[in-house]
């Protein structure tokens, strides 16, 4: 038996020593399969790395990285012409910028537009004018041509004030009598006696008796005592110089249609008094 088990190791040994001496065939490499999954294709321009050593560079093509499936290899080849393209040409960029100065030329040609009408829009020049030196009687025509130009609130404004008018005499005269007759009969009484004197007809002392204008006071005084001394005790001393009321109109913020409308009317009623600038 125990014979029997050191055949059957003999045997092993044999066997183990042949196998490991035997010649194995050469590899064939086109025999192996590979999985079509780790198949990837290489670029058309794709090139070894010369840095790489020697040994890599001359390894087999199915050693490299893991290739991409078949069905890829259209995308693949699509992405490799794309990468070979040359660059857009600078000069591509000039009617980009072109373009994008047309907007601005437009926004400023619009903005000048808008200027133009702002211009255009701006509100025309008022007048204004003052009239001055209207007594009581100017006065009143003036107001009555005044709605004609159509003013509005505070568009005129009136000024008076007291100034002395008259040549710088003293006028002596004497009250109507009750009747006209009456009166002319104490006039040639009058004459009669010396005092010359005439009936007021054109103003507001009509009717009274003028008996003198005097250059001085003095002189007016001694002829009212001598009526009184006559028996006309009723003589009056008048100066010529009595203040009188003066006033001025002015017109503010006139429109052209207003301004002309004024100066019509001024040439009008007070032809001798122009309207001056304020």
């Amino acid at each position: 038996m125990k014979w029997l088990v050191a055949l059957v190791v003999v045997l092993n040994l044999v066997v183990a020593m042949y196998g490991s001496l035997k010649q194995r065939p050469p590899l064939d490499v086109h025999a192996q399969e590979v999985s079509p999954g780790q198949v990837r294709l290489l670029p058309a321009n794709w090139k070894p790395d010369a840095s790489a050593p020697k040994a890599q560079a001359s390894a087999p093509a199915a050693s490299a990285p893991a290739a991409q499936p078949l069905h890829e290899t259209k995308p693949a080849a699509s992405a490799a012409k794309s990468q070979v393209k040359p660059a857009a040409k600078p000069e591509a960029s000039k009617p980009a910028a072109k373009a994008a100065d047309k907007p601005q030329d437009k926004a400023g040609q619009e903005k000048a537009g808008q200027d133009k009408k702002t211009q255009d829009k701006q509100p025309e020049a008022l007048a204004c004018y003052r009239w001055s030196g209207l007594n009581d009687s100017l006065l009143a025509r003036v107001k009555g041509g005044v709605p004609q130009l159509k003013l509005k609130s505070g568009q005129m404004q009136e000024d008076s004030k007291e100034e002395s008018k008259g040549s710088g005499r003293f006028w002596v005269y004497y009250p109507p009598l009750a009747t006209q007759s009456e009166t002319k009969t104490l006039s040639a009484e009058m004459r009669d006696k010396g005092f010359d004197n005439y009936i007021v007809s054109n103003d507001e002392f009509k009717g009274n008796l003028s008996l003198g204008l005097f250059g001085k006071e003095d002189a007016a005084k001694t002829l009212v005592a001598r009526l009184k001394a006559a028996g006309y005790d009723k003589a009056v001393v008048k100066s010529k110089d009595q203040p009188a009321k003066i006033t001025a109109l002015t017109f503010k913020d006139l429109d052209a249609a207003q301004a002309e409308r004024l100066k019509a009317l001024q040439k009008r009623l007070t032809p001798g008094i122009a309207l001056k600038g304020c």
